[in-house]
Formats: C-alpha cells, sequence, structure tokens
C-alpha cells in the first residue's frame, strides 16, 4: 500500500513511499508530463579521467513515464531541474528509476481532485487477490492486483481414464496436491490475504480442505469449466467484486457487461468516445465512466489534457470513475470504443439522434 508520509496541496506535493508492485500502478496512472519528481537516483560522474556511479537526490520534470503491467519499476525521464551543484547536472537528461521501497516526492502546478482520491484510495486498502480455477483436465492459478489479471501457473493434471480407478485416484490425488502447494505459494510470495478457489464440480472444495489452514480467507465459487477459460467467467462473478471491490480491473469488467447490454437494448444510456463522453459529463448525465490507460499517456498533449479534465469533471459531479490497466482484455475492448464509456443517468438528446 502507498505510504502518503507528507503533503502540502498549497505547495503543490506529496511526499510517498512505494511498499509494492500495485503502488508503481498508481504512481504510472496519476504521473504527467511536466510534474517536477524528487526521488534518489545514481548517476555516471566523470571524476577527472575516470568516471564513477555516485548517487544522489535528482528532482527532474517528467517528459515520458516507462511502465510495464507486473514489472517492479517505474522508470521516470526527464531534464534535472535541482541536484548538487558540484556535479554540474542540472539541466541535462536524467531517468529515475522508481522501485518498491523507493521515496518520492511528486509536485504538481495543480493536483485534480480525481489523483488524489486514487492516492488515498491506494494508502488505506491492499488489492490483491489468488483465483484458482481447475477442473479434472487442467488448473489455472492467478493474481489479481490493480494492474489487472496474470496467470501465474497453469497445471495439466495427466489423469489417466476411470477405467484404472486405482492410477486415477493416485493421479487425481497428486494434480490436487500440486495446486494446493502452488495456491499457497503464490499467496505466501505476494502477502495475499483472499483466496477464490472454483471449479464446476466438487473439486473447489477439496483444495479449500487442503489450503484452509494456510490462507487467511477462503472464498469458495462454481464455474462451468475449468482451467483459464473458467477465470473469465469467475471474472465476472458477483464472488470477485464483492471480495475486492476496489479492484479496477474487476470493476471494468463490470461496466463493460453493462455497456454492452444498454448498447443492444438501450444505447440512450450509455456514451462513449471523447466527444460524447464529454458531452455527456458536461450535462451531468454520467452515473459511470470507464478510461483506458493508453489515453492517459497518449503522446498527444492536448488529448491528455482534455482526457484529465473529462475525469475531473466527471468526480466533481460524483461519477464512479474506472482507470483500466493496460495489458488486459478490456482495455483492449475499451480501447475499441474510442478509449473511453460511459454509462448514463438519463438518456441525452444529441446522443440519441
Amino acid at each position: 500500500m502507498l505510504k502518503i508520509i507528507n503533503k502540502d496541496l498549497k505547495k503543490g506535493f506529496i511526499e510517498l513511499v512505494v511498499e509494492n508492485e500495485d503502488d508503481l500502478w498508481i504512481i504510472h496512472t496519476i504521473l504527467e508530463r511536466g510534474d517536477v519528481v524528487l526521488a534518489k537516483t545514481s548517476r555516471e560522474i566523470k571524476l577527472g579521467e575516470k568516471s564513477t556511479r555516485v548517487s544522489m537526490d535528482i528532482a527532474l520534470r517528467v517528459e515520458k513515464i516507462e511502465y510495464e503491467s507486473f514489472t517492479d519499476r517505474v522508470r521516470i525521464h526527464g531534464i534535472v531541474v535541482e541536484a548538487p551543484e558540484e556535479y554540474g547536472v542540472k539541466g541535462k537528461h536524467h531517468t529515475i528509476a522508481i522501485s518498491p521501497g523507493s521515496k518520492l516526492t511528486i509536485w504538481k502546478s495543480r493536483w485534480l481532485e480525481h489523483q488524489l482520491d486514487r492516492l488515498n484510495r491506494s494508502s488505506l486498502v491492499e488489492r490483491k487477490i489468488v483465483a484458482t480455477i481447475l477442473d479434472y483436465d487442467e488448473a489455472c492459478i492467478s493474481l489479481i492486483t490493480e494492474q489487472g489479471v496474470k496467470v501465474i501457473y497453469e497445471i495439466h493434471s495427466h489423469i489417466p481414464g476411470k477405467r484404472d480407478p486405482e492410477g486415477f485416484t493416485t493421479f487425481l490425488n497428486k494434480y490436487l496436491e500440486e495446486v494446493a502447494l502452488k495456491t499457497i505459494e503464490l499467496t505466501r510470495q505476494h502477502g495475499v490475504k483472499i483466496v477464490i478457489v472454483a471449479s464446476p464440480g466438487d473439486l473447489a472444495s477439496r483444495i479449500v480442505d487442503l489450503i484452509k489452514n494456510s490462507v487467511d480467507k477462503l472464498i469458495r465459487d462454481y464455474v462451468s469449466t475449468g482451467g483459464c477459460i473458467g477465470l473469465n467467467e469467475l471474472m465476472r462473478r458477483d464472488t470477485v467484486k464483492k471480495a475486492l471491490f476496489e479492484l479496477s480491473i474487476v470493476n471494468a469488467y463490470e461496466i463493460l457487461d453493462e455497456f454492452k447490454q444498454y448498447l443492444v437494448k438501450e444505447p440512450c444510456l450509455i456514451a462513449y468516445g471523447i466527444d460524447d463522453v464529454e458531452y455527456a459529463v458536461k450535462n451531468n448525465a454520467v452515473k459511470k465512466l470507464v478510461v483506458s490507460t493508453d489515453l492517459l499517456r497518449n503522446s498527444d498533449d492536448s488529448l491528455r489534457t482534455r482526457v484529465n479534465e473529462i475525469l475531473e469533471e466527471a468526480y466533481r459531479r460524483r461519477a464512479e470513475i474506472t482507470i483500466v490497466p493496460r495489458d488486459t482484455d478490456v482495455n483492449k475492448e475499451i480501447n475499441g470504443f474510442g478509449g473511453i464509456i460511459a454509462i448514463l443517468r438519463y438518456p441525452l438528446k444529441r446522443l440519441i439522434e
């Protein structure tokens, strides 16, 4: 969870400590070109005829932010605005790498309310679960976080036919034990408190029995098929939504499903694309809004500014805002609708026309 250790919005800065990979995703979504970031870093410095890497505090004006889902760092590129005078690096390009354990200070000319809300919520809630989906053929064990859904293990059972009862039982028990061990291993590795186990039959109950003494909270559910196909089904179930309702990826799946239903039955109650969503927001008609990270990271400054203004206005008008992580299926679908979609409180004449 992000730790906010100092904040002065009148001076425009917030000082943070990054504690895990999820925090990097939050940092990535709130940083913008033109912000100033101060952090400890290192730089190659020429001293006489030799060069050496020196550790120092550097503040730079952000030009570019690089981040890939499920990596352990955000790379911030920019121009140095503050640094120890003796090294002569002010005005030069530099890259700061932020990873778990990093302390950084972010200055903005204006902190938007939806950005502050995201920071505050991320500092209070750790959003992370493990989902194990299995049937007699295969198991899919995944990690669900703010960044999205990542499949960690795919296990194939190799169980022989039931004509060989002894062999069937032996292989089944071995398969279930492996699934249980990998599930426990993943929860411990990432400090996960909640595990969801789902299957078409009673296999999930058997996994629950095997891991119940090693997991803080267990949720048992049913899916029509196991493996990673069943994972997509689970993502749309109330089980996941109730377990971690704060997760952006889960919320986005739910709103996208609702959006598609309206698209077929009541298209007057949805908006998509920047122009129509902006119009709906200004008319206080937006109830739920989902935006792709790609729009917030677009290289077009005017487009990014416009998107942030839409989000800020929507936040002030109490719309529910969800930002979708990159490299997820739901993000690809949102991009197919112009990168931004909305569920409306009431139909708008312009959108109906």
